[in-house]
């Protein structure tokens, strides 16, 4: 396992989908932080920059999560794209997708990045401040990533409707896929990476609103007291 060097990593990390759920964090941030920084090979399989040799119960006891838990938070990292995995007969292989696109630059050993660091650092504060100020606005992975809802990777109606009875859900899928054709596939200005999380967040408000409406109490109409004078 690698021990020196270091990764970068973007503030923007804390608004990532799954930064609050701490196994799925843990198995990200720990596979980033061991995967292979050069093309390498091992036992005849070329193991690409940002991918590493593993399995379930090595990285179970390397992170201290539980098989279990290590599966379900790889299965989470697969379904958003954050990992990929390759199996073979007796190991497998696991890799960081876009590794390049925010790991560009990052030197091979800690003494390195320290070189270069105080090197920067010679060239002034404010050139510093500019290339922060830079980073921290730079997304977690980058427009071009295969993530991104573009127009023509946006699903159709019909893949919504699948997904809508493999999970259960009872929301209006016309209206939800009409809405997001109307907002081209965007939120916040920023085109959608996972349209399965915006839908289950969809699912979810229209659950609660349903649930809303059923707790409302009936209203009485017409009641009236006749007069029997």
């Amino acid at each position: 396992m690698l021990e020196n060097g270091y990764v970068k990593l973007y503030r923007s990390l804390l608004k990532w989908e799954w930064y609050d759920d701490v196994n799925t964090k843990v198995v990200f941030l720990h596979l980033l932080l061991t995967v292979s920084i050069e093309d390498s090979r091992w036992h005849g399989t070329v193991i690409r920059r940002g991918s590493r040799v593993s399995s379930y119960p090595v990285l179970a006891k390397e992170t201290g999560l539980s098989v279990k838990q290590v599966r379900t938070a790889i299965a989470h990292l697969e379904e958003t794209g954050e990992v990929a995995r390759t199996k073979h007969p007796k190991y497998t292989v696991f890799a960081i997708n876009n590794y390049d696109a925010f790991q560009s630059g990052a030197g091979k050993t800690a003494g390195k990045g320290r070189a270069e660091g105080r090197v920067r650092a010679g060239k002034g504060q404010q050139y510093k401040k500019v290339k922060e100020d830079k980073e921290d606005k730079e997304s977690f992975y980058s427009s071009s990533s295969s993530l991104s809802c573009t127009s023509a990777a946006a699903p159709e109606e019909k893949d919504i409707k699948a997904y809508a009875e493999e999970i259960g859900a009872s929301c209006d899928v016309p209206t939800f896929y009409r809405t997001m054709q109307e907002q081209g596939w965007q939120s916040g200005g920023q085109p959608i990476r996972n349209w399965k999380a915006v839908f289950r967040a969809w699912e979810e408000k229209d659950k609660q609103r349903r649930k809303e409406e059923r707790e409302k109490p009936n209203p009485v109409y017409g009641t009236f007291v006749q007069n029997l004078d």
